[in-house]
């Protein structure tokens, strides 16, 4: 009896441990790696709403290749002139209240400041100097003019009594004539240092800076009672009314560009604003160093929200429109080299996400290629926490 019983549980142990290692192999199928290659997710409407997540449908539209370029606002060729001194001396006293701030605005003809000029003691000598020799050059022109006259009219009593021919008495009245306006000439410079001398003596002169432009004061370098030469420019005026955009492009895509097509000027931030830049030159040099060329673009600027130096992002057309599959940029997590992530939903509660290549940009929108349908709606909002701290499981296999 004892034998059977042993026989019993011996039989007993080994059918247990046959089962045990019979089940292992159905555990393992049961294992989620297939579904997390599929990269499906399950979220309840609690879980959407909880990271307030959002669906656009995916579109097909018209698109036109671009290329984008980080270019800066730069005046006009002839929208910016400098203001200097005509005289060297002194900036008046009386400037300081008429003297623009930067950043003001200028009409064309506006007093910007006055220079007051005064001989220096070499000037007066210098003068004196000049003065003297006028005066001496007057008297010798003077007795050259005489001695002319007194041949011209002698020349002119021989021609009558058939003496002299009648070049002579041409030849006379030429060096007559000539002598005649050396003379004048000289007595002009007698008179201007005349002038000169007594307008010294008197009171200092005074000369105005007036700007030959309307626009706005971009540089000031001067101040009351500053001493100013005529070398160094006192102010810089600049219609900004029109601006040009200096728009850099790598030589590898001049071929692709349309130089003719306007470009899409946006300025940077969180809120960037947008102008329409009409093309007016592209260069016809390449950088040695950056290998690229310069594009102009001129833009209204109106409102002046465009500041000289300022920098901006320039969409210039490089090719004609085609058909594509256009998102929201706001539901692509780009992983790098034209590659990103989106979270399709395929239905209320599951979401797969896809992998696409990146294409041109538009509007905030970005062209795919992919596992992508027209119609098929992507996340917009909530795509970070999809892709970060998922809120949801895992689907099991055929669930």
């Amino acid at each position: 009896m004892n034998g059977i019983r042993g026989f019993f549980f011996v039989g007993l142990l080994l059918w247990s441990l046959t089962g045990t290692a019979c089940q292992r192999p159905v555990h393992e199928q049961e294992s989620p790696t297939a579904d997390v290659q599929t990269r499906t997710l399950l979220l309840t409407p609690e879980q959407q709403g909880t990271i307030g997540l959002t669906t656009e449908k995916v579109m097909t539209q018209k698109a036109r290749p671009t290329i984008t370029s980080f270019g800066r606002v730069i005046p006009r060729l002839q929208g910016r002139v400098q203001v200097a001194s005509p005289v060297a001396g002194r900036i008046t006293s009386r400037s300081a209240n008429i003297i623009p701030a930067l950043g003001a605005s200028v009409q064309r003809g506006q007093l910007l400041a006055e220079v007051e000029q005064t001989y220096t003691a070499s000037e007066q000598v210098q003068l004196d100097v000049g003065a003297q020799g006028a005066a001496g050059t007057t008297q010798e022109a003077k007795a050259a003019l005489e001695a002319a006259l007194a041949e011209y009219q002698r020349s002119q009593r021989l021609f009558q009594d058939k003496i002299v021919s009648r070049k002579r008495v041409e030849e006379a009245k030429a060096a007559w004539l000539q002598t005649q306006s050396r003379y004048e000439t000289a007595q002009r410079q007698q008179a201007s240092y005349r002038a000169a001398i007594a307008a010294g003596g008197e009171s200092p002169r005074r000369f105005p800076l007036i700007t030959p432009l309307a626009g706005t004061v971009v540089q000031a370098e001067i101040t009351a009672g500053q001493q100013v030469d005529t070398s160094t420019p006192l102010f810089i005026i600049a219609d900004l009314s029109k601006v040009w955009i200096e728009a850099p492009v790598f030589e590898g895509d001049l071929d692709r560009i349309n130089r003719k097509s306007t470009a899409t000027i946006h300025s940077v931030g969180d809120e960037p604003l947008s102008w329409t830049g009409k093309p007016i030159y592209a260069g016809a040099v390449v950088d040695p160093i950056k290998r690229t060329v310069n594009l102009l673009y001129a833009v209204d600027n109106i409102s002046g929200q465009l500041r000289l130096g300022m920098s901006v992002t320039v969409v210039i057309p490089a090719g004609s429109e085609k058909q594509v599959m256009m998102v929201p940029e706001a539901a692509l997590i780009e992983s790098g080299k034209g590659k990103g992530i989106m979270y399709m939903r395929r239905s209320p509660t599951v979401f797969t996400e896809e992998e696409v290549t990146i294409g041109m940009r538009q509007d905030g929108l970005a062209a795919v290629e992919g596992e992508v349908k027209e119609g098929e709606e992507i996340v917009v909002v909530g795509v970070t926490e999809l892709f970060g701290k998922v809120p949801g499981r895992l689907l099991a296999e055929g669930e």
